[in-house]
């Protein structure tokens, strides 16, 4: 029986070694996205990586075709199955941790296994609509996870969540040792299901239990209305399918109603399709990058040009980002700050600036490469940086409960000084 379940063991460490040695980037569509509860990409097919490149079924890898350093390993394995006082973990929980610890020693937040429970859960279809707390979250350099923006107005921010506090457990089930996307699948749920989040926060000794009652929370990907004198206001929610065709039409129907200057709200825009981010960028710019890539492997970066029309490329604008900003949206924001095309006000941006390749496993567990970067058309980072914004101004959990705006009232007031 032993012998079975170890060989078991080297077998899937094997396989898991062998796509990252590979060294082989699958082909597949660009996956872009912040961290965020839901905000999950649609999945390509399960694929097994072979160790010359090639694709196929599963593939028998035998013990003796293990790499050097595994029978360390095992011989640490076997000693603290033999020793161990206490309760032993099944076998598949310890090799996920060795999975998950391995993975680890990447130092990327966002390269990341997730067992099939959880994969599961972040499979789900996510398009217009998903259930969970709203907030985008992020791991500190202790990997804990961190709160970076409770949504205004959604779950998280109407139970007295706030930015920085760390999440401890969920449920009381610690999240030490989990993978971001692990811990945002525990926080995931059915609408109007209570999580209870363990929070550590700056300036309170003791730990403490926020409950929050989940919510299906409706996208809606552009609103927009005509603000005071001329001045238009659009909101991008998500960069889905069609987002910059949706952004046009609503731009176009504020200029049918006299709009000279526009607002482009980006704020808590988790982000979405890499084609969608240029295609909105190219709504405003007439020529030029608008983002560069470098992946593994290429001697040379990829360079994303401004295509298309640029139906909206004259027209005055501030565009408004904030913590919750992220991925596609920083591309627009960064783009549009580089070319000089318009202001950036509000706060500085999430800061996600990779790409990550979602590999699904034999036993449906998943496991997500980074596999690229991206750079604004000035070669400045995006990644664990942000954008920052040409005026700086913060909008508090306070200022929304007591309906205040400050960073478009700025945004408003900026247009008419510049009118």
């Amino acid at each position: 029986m032993k012998k079975t379940r170890n060989h078991y063991v080297l077998i899937t460490l094997k396989l898991l070694i062998m796509v990252f040695l590979a060294g082989i980037i699958v082909t597949g569509s660009a996956l872009a996205g912040a961290i965020f509860w839901g905000n999950v990409a649609p999945k390509p097919a399960p694929i097994v990586v072979n160790a010359d490149g090639s694709t196929s079924s599963p593939v028998v890898v035998s013990a003796e075709d293990l790499a050097p350093g595994f029978d360390v390993f095992w011989e640490a394995w076997t000693l603290v199955e033999r020793e161990f006082y206490g309760e032993v973990p099944d076998d598949q929980e310890r090799v996920y941790g060795a999975i998950r610890g391995m993975v680890a020693t990447y130092g990327d937040q966002n390269t990341a296994f997730i067992d099939p429970t959880r994969a599961q859960l972040l499979q789900e279809d996510t398009s217009g609509a998903f259930e969970g707390i709203g907030a985008s979250v992020q791991l500190d350099e202790l990997g804990r996870l961190v709160i970076a923006e409770p949504f205004i107005g959604r779950p998280a921010a109407e139970a007295g969540i706030e930015r920085g506090d760390v999440v401890l457990e969920v449920d009381g089930q610690s999240l030490r040792g989990l993978s971001l996307y692990e811990a945002v699948a525990l926080i995931r749920g059915k609408a109007g299901s209570t999580v209870v989040l363990t929070i550590l926060r700056e300036g309170i000794d003791e730990p403490f239990e926020i409950p929050v009652v989940r919510a299906k929370i409706e996208i809606e990907v552009v609103e927009s209305r005509l603000l005071e004198g001329s001045i238009g206001y659009v909101s991008l929610s998500e960069f889905s399918n069609n987002a910059h065709r949706k952004l046009l039409e609503a731009i176009e129907d504020l200029r049918s109603q006299g709009a000279e200057e526009l607002i482009l709200d980006l704020r808590n825009n988790p982000g979405g399709l890499l084609t969608e981010a240029v295609a909105v960028s190219s709504l405003f710019l007439e020529d030029g990058l608008v983002l560069r890539e470098k992946r593994k492997g290429f001697d040379r970066e990829q360079t994303y040009q401004v295509t298309g029309s640029h139906e909206v490329a004259d027209i005055p604008l501030v565009v408004l980002i904030n913590r919750g900003s992220a991925s596609a949206s920083e591309i627009v924001a960064g783009a549009i700050k580089d070319h000089q095309r318009g202001t950036i006000l509000g706060e500085q941006s999430f800061g996600k600036g990779t790409v990550q390749l979602p590999h699904t496993l034999r036993d449906g567990s998943e496991l997500r490469v980074t596999i690229a970067e991206w750079f604004t058309p000035n070669g400045g980072t995006i990644d664990e940086v942000g954008i920052v914004p040409d005026i700086v101004v913060e909008r508090t959990q306070a200022d929304f409960f007591d309906d205040l705006d400050p960073q478009l009232d700025r945004a408003v007031e900026y247009l008419l000084e510049n009118e």
